[in-house]
């Protein structure tokens, strides 16, 4: 709750102000109604009994009782503004900050289904917690000022009241707290089957698996699946809407019951002359608005708990360290970029066996290395370490001498350019979507990209969009779509926009034509002149011209020489090669 104010207060420190005035404003509002009411039935009595209207504060009543019933409606017009404007800019400020958070999360933990499901949990609605913890606590501050101020009134006139509504109160109170945490943890603990409904949905809605899912007949199949969970949280909410339904119509029951058994009782006052009919009148008005607030105040408790819950998520996902715990300002004396593996291993989270097994080995500036192996021998985990999206179990990656896990960010970034598998296909223009690769110089800076665009022999078909380099792509909100192989040449256009020393291409001719193949492992072997190259393929056209081929086999390489030497030794290359051609044979 500490934690909500303080977002509250930093993010809207004037209206933080302004509602708790407002609120201990209002507070005064029922003791001040019931007073008034009860001015104007004793003056109104008092005209009855032969004194002059104009000589009693029947007017003055009047007026109170109208002002105090303003400000309350107005108070309550004010206080739901005030809690809408704190959720749009707690919802900008909050949202904000959990994307700044997950950008700063190592590539790594966003694998992790342990972190997916505490990142639904803080995107779940976190304004609109952090709002109502702190509006709900106010309001709470409130409510109980105006059943403080009531039931000294009231005290003061049938004690019987207090004596018999607070023990009702009581357990309605601890069943609405249970019954709140109970539905939010039954609720919070099925967050995984909520991102499986998101899924599902995505699937439905996604334009580029929308051929394959219908051309299979499984829509239906993901539609149910997504009902099924639904399903499953229709029952839950109804359960516990049952059990609400019966504690409030229990709790109203007996609360009525209470105020009427002590209003007959003070209605007994007033034969004994005890009481005023005043006096009864301000009884009857108070002990309804005192049943009332006790009712909404245990509501308010409980909705307030939920609340808390939901912000102690949102706590807890910012909680998780960004940060390997590793120094992050090393900078290499000179960029060359050389690339070393010393005795490094990896092994995924919830893996048994690692993927990468002291591996070893170092590619030279200028030098361009293939990385071949069999399906899960761990290649695009070497990408990964290089690039600084994992960092090893054990064992180092060096560039120019300087571990990656303790190296400048910033610096890394500039010295490692990757082309993965699953390279970006960006919702913008062909332009941004070049410039994407060096952002900070090539986005106000046309002649570059145009530049880049003939270094990577993409002129041709961005020539043949409908408006260049300013065509939008993209399904979502582009208006043109582009073949997988041109969406693979501007990714490659964007490794290019990059001035790094060191290049890892990962399946980087995957969805080429094999005319288009050639050249781009030419124009490659150019960029390395003076770089260091790895190259990641199962096409063995792209890998037979490296200067050395590394083999990797159970997370080690266990062969490494020329594509000639290899095919020499009869080993793991040849076999995986031979296997390639005869699959290439096939395939003609």
């Amino acid at each position: 709750m500490r934690w909500a104010f303080a977002t509250v207060r930093e993010t809207c420190p004037r209206l933080f102000v302004v509602f708790a005035v407002i609120a201990a404003v209002v507070a005064i509002v029922p003791a001040g109604i019931a007073l008034s009411l009860r001015g104007l039935v004793n003056s109104a009595n008092d005209a009855l009994g032969g004194q002059p209207l104009g000589d009693t504060d029947a007017y003055f009543w009047l007026v109170v009782g109208f002002i105090m019933t303003f400000i309350g409606s107005a108070g309550a017009v004010i206080s739901r503004y005030i809690v809408q404007r704190l959720e749009v800019e707690l919802g900008t400020r909050i949202n904000l900050d959990i994307l700044r958070h997950h950008a700063a999360m190592p590539f790594v933990r966003l694998e992790q289904r342990d972190y997916r499901d505490s990142l639904r949990r803080a995107q779940t609605a976190p304004e609109v917690h952090v709002s109502k913890v702190y509006a709900l606590s106010i309001d709470m501050a409130t409510k109980a000022l105006q059943i403080a101020s009531l039931l000294l009134i009231l005290f003061a006139i049938e004690p019987l009241l207090f004596v018999l509504l607070i023990p009702v109160g009581i357990p309605f109170l601890l069943f609405r707290w249970r019954l709140s945490r109970r539905q939010f943890e039954e609720m919070d603990k099925r967050v995984e089957k909520r991102r499986w409904m998101d899924y599902f949905r995505s699937v439905l809605g996604n334009t580029d698996q929308a051929a394959e899912t219908r051309l299979l007949g499984v829509t239906e199949e993901f539609v149910g699946r997504w009902n099924h969970h639904a399903q499953e949280f229709r029952r839950l909410r109804l359960d516990y809407q049952r059990f609400e339904f019966v504690g409030s119509i229990v709790f109203a029951l007996f609360s009525v019951a209470v105020v009427y058994v002590a209003f007959g009782h003070a209605i007994g006052g007033i034969v004994d002359r005890r009481l005023t009919v005043g006096d009864l009148a301000i009884f009857g008005s108070a002990a309804a608005q005192l049943r009332s607030l006790v009712e909404s105040s245990v509501v308010i408790v409980a909705n307030m708990r939920w609340e808390v819950l939901g912000v102690e998520r949102v706590r807890e996902y910012f909680a998780i360290e960004a940060g390997g715990g590793l120094r992050h300002d090393l900078t290499p004396k000179e960029s060359v970029g050389r690339v070393e593996f010393r005795d490094v291993t990896f092994r995924y989270p919830g893996a048994v066996q690692p993927i990468l097994d002291r591996l070893s080995f170092a590619i030279e500036p200028g030098e361009t290395v293939a990385l071949v192996g069999e399906n899960g021998a761990g290649k695009s985990t070497v990408a990964k370490l290089i690039a600084g999206l994992y960092w090893p179990d054990a064992g180092r990656v060096l560039i120019d001498g300087i571990d990656t896990g303790q190296m400048d960010p910033t610096v890394l970034r500039r010295q490692v350019a990757c082309l993965f598998q699953n390279y970006g296909r960006y919702a913008a223009t062909v332009a941004d979507n070049i410039a994407f690769g060096d952002w900070e110089r090539l986005k106000d800076d046309r002649s570059r990209i145009e530049s880049i665009v003939e270094r990577a022999g993409i002129a041709s078909f961005i020539d043949k969009l409908p408006n260049g380099l300013d065509t939008t792509l993209g399904r979502e909100f582009g208006t043109h779509q582009i073949s997988g192989g041109q969406w693979q040449q501007l990714a490659t256009a964007r490794l290019i926009a990059r001035d790094a020393r060191v290049l890892v291409l990962d399946e980087p001719t995957a969805n080429l034509d094999v005319k288009i193949e050639a050249e781009y492992f030419r124009m490659f072997r150019r960029m390395a002149m003076d770089r260091s190259l790895l190259i990641i393929s199962h096409r063995f056209s792209t890998v037979t011209s490296a200067d050395r081929i590394l083999v990797i086999d159970r997370g080690r390489v266990v062969e490494s020489g020329s594509h000639r030497e290899l095919i020499d030794r009869d080993g793991l290359y040849a076999m995986l090669f031979g296997r390639a051609g005869i699959s290439e044979t096939d395939r003609q």
